[in-house]
């Protein structure tokens, strides 16, 4: 790890220098660890957007380096190797190794990776209750070791114990199956599978239960990725309407840069607009009391937000960004009153 305030740059180099100079000796080749968090803070950034990874990525491949697994899909505070990449610019995976694939997966999420409190079958139903009521859960897993599950114990379990008339008094004697997938799982698959049981364990690589996603869990997921997305709608929305019949379909397609098939305001991407509002004679016709260049810098701000809420960035976006938008969305409705 460089010491602080020194250029990521000049330390990939040296990294690379260290490495090569290796590979030339005939020596083994010692990858640089660490985590995906660390790596970002070298680069002074603790989240990974669009223009981040953009960055990061074109400054490993400038010194011939890539990381392993790739720094841009794993969960953040997992381990990564900076290696010597070996097969350039050609796209193909070295060394028999995969690329990466996009796909949003459980691994992303932190839930994933806090270890769940758990009981096991000998404990009291007693203290399972306890634990349940003190952290706010609906369900425990029952295990024996970090890698040996034996079932769930769960507000339900218990209750349809009492039902058939029991008395549990130990854990064993009311908990259920458990329902597990492997933390290399997609979001989408892990989705249909919590809406089902409430609940699913997490396996990861090693064996171990890395982490327990509930509905809450999703929840809070969804609304996250959701707030935002509707707050771009609606930014969306009231561009279409304050350029609507303003622009001819040749103006619209000059702004759009050369993309096909403009026919009005609703084919411009969010990069159009920022084209469209930007020039000073577009936007003497719209005849608003705002500042062009004010407004403009704020699309632009808004562009590379939307950018990393459709592309799903896998640390989600900053309060500060959700403000931003929030602040353009109230703007443009005043502007609409007006």
């Amino acid at each position: 790890m460089p010491e602080a305030n020194r250029p990521a740059s000049e330390w990939l180099n040296e990294v690379a220098t260290r490495m090569q100079a290796e590979r030339e000796a005939g020596a083994a080749v010692a990858a640089e660890r660490l985590t995906v968090r660390e790596l970002l803070a070298i680069f002074g950034y603790a989240r990974r957007g669009q223009l981040v990874v953009r960055e990061i990525r074109h400054t490993l491949e400038t010194f011939n380096l890539r990381t392993s697994p790739d720094f841009e899909y794993v969960y953040i505070d997992n381990s990564i190797s900076i290696e010597l990449d070996d097969d350039g610019d050609d796209g193909a995976a070295g060394d028999g190794q995969e690329p990466t694939s996009p796909t949003v997966r459980v691994d992303s999420l932190t839930a994933a990776h806090n270890t769940p409190v758990s009981v096991t079958p000998d404990d009291t139903v007693v203290l399972a209750i306890t634990r349940m009521t003190m952290n706010g859960f609906s369900q425990l897993p029952v295990m024996t070791s970090e890698r040996e599950v034996r079932g769930v114990i769960s507000w339900h379990s218990i209750g349809r114990a009492y039902a058939n008339g029991r008395n549990p008094q130990r854990v064993r004697e009311c908990m259920e199956k458990a329902h597990e997938i492997s933390i290399e799982t997609t979001f989408a698959e892990a989705t249909h599978t919590i809406w089902k049981y409430d609940y699913v364990l997490v396996r990861g690589v090693d064996r171990r239960i890395t982490g327990i996603l509930t509905a809450a869990d999703l929840a809070l997921q969804f609304e996250e990725l959701a707030h935002p997305f509707l707050l771009i709608g609606e930014i969306e929305h009231h561009l279409r309407h304050l350029v609507r019949n303003q622009f001819t379909v040749e103006e619209l397609t000059e702004a759009a840069m050369g993309q096909e098939g403009v026919r009005g305001p609703d084919d411009l991407t969010f990069g159009g607009y920022c084209q469209l509002l930007g020039r000073e004679e577009w936007w003497e016709r719209l005849h608003l009391m705002v500042d062009r260049r004010e407004f403009v810098r704020r699309l632009e701000r808004v562009r590379i937000i939307r950018n990393d809420v459709m592309h799903f960035s896998p640390d989600g976006i900053v309060p500060e960004d959700v403000e931003q938008l929030d602040q353009l969305v109230r703007f443009l409705r005043e502007l609409r009153q007006r």
